[in-house]
């Protein structure tokens, strides 16, 4: 999974874009609130989005709408989006998120699903990740939060993208943006959930031009991707992008 301990004085990261992004956010919660915010009706839900709402505020000293369900209230106050994910049945299930900037799935398509399900078809997730990223979140303590990064690389540089792009041509490395989702995940207390929050950003891909190293890296990580992994990930530009990045 590639997590690394999580100092909380850096837990929710505002930028530049912190405005823009929260305006998107205000527009897509208002013109389609149905596909991006849900809430399983649980006492486990209501009180993680009761205790998410005050750890919200105390760290972006925002206010509330106190009108909205507590999850809602609190995602629109961060750039992040925010998913519960309800340890029960023997296995986490994503039962609440608010989720503006999905990449390329929808949110009333994985509710009240275990975490296998909601990764389908994350390609190897089944066999190599599964049972472990079940273990790790019903391991994780509240006192030890953790955050990952991930990164791919899209032909359309919309935020919410719910759905795969037709495979096409694209101009290297014009045509493409690189996106980055920075997660956290921090055990509640209130409840047996977990707080699984994404930030997602993104940059035209030719900013990789000033930074050769990462260039390299993201070349090498491509070649060695498995033909599962191509088919899952790369038919949306990635693969036309390897002979650029191995040119900076």
């Amino acid at each position: 999974m590639g997590t690394r301990g999580l100092d909380l004085a850096t837990w929710l990261v505002a930028d530049e874009e912190r405005e823009a992004d929260l305006a998107l956010k205000a527009e897509l919660l208002t013109r389609r609130h149905d596909e991006v915010f849900a809430a399983l009706d649980s006492p486990a839900v209501a009180a993680a989005s009761q205790e998410v709402l005050d750890l919200v505020v105390e760290a972006s000293g925002g206010t509330p709408d106190p009108r909205l369900q507590p999850l809602d209230a609190a995602a629109r106050l961060v750039q992040e989006d925010l998913c519960l994910l309800v340890l029960r049945d023997g296995a986490p299930h994503l039962d609440a998120a608010s989720l503006c900037f999905p990449s390329y799935w929808r949110l009333r398509d994985k509710l009240g699903r275990p975490m296998t399900e909601v990764h389908w078809p994350v390609a190897h997730y089944d066999a190599e990740l599964a049972a472990k990223v079940d273990r790790f979140l019903q391991r994780l303590a509240p006192e030890r939060p953790v955050w990952r990064r991930n990164w791919s690389i899209h032909d359309v540089p919309e935020y919410f993208l719910p759905d795969p792009t037709p495979a096409r041509d694209v101009a290297v490395p014009e045509g493409l943006w690189l996106r980055s989702e920075r997660q956290t995940l921090r055990r509640l207390t209130s409840a047996a959930v977990v707080l699984f929050t994404i930030r997602t950003q993104q940059v035209p891909l030719s900013v990789l031009s000033e930074r050769p190293d990462l260039a390299h890296r993201m070349a090498a990580a491509m070649e060695a991707w498995s033909p599962e992994l191509t088919a899952y990930k790369g038919g949306h530009g990635a693969t036309h992008a390897v002979d650029w990045l191995r040119s900076v």
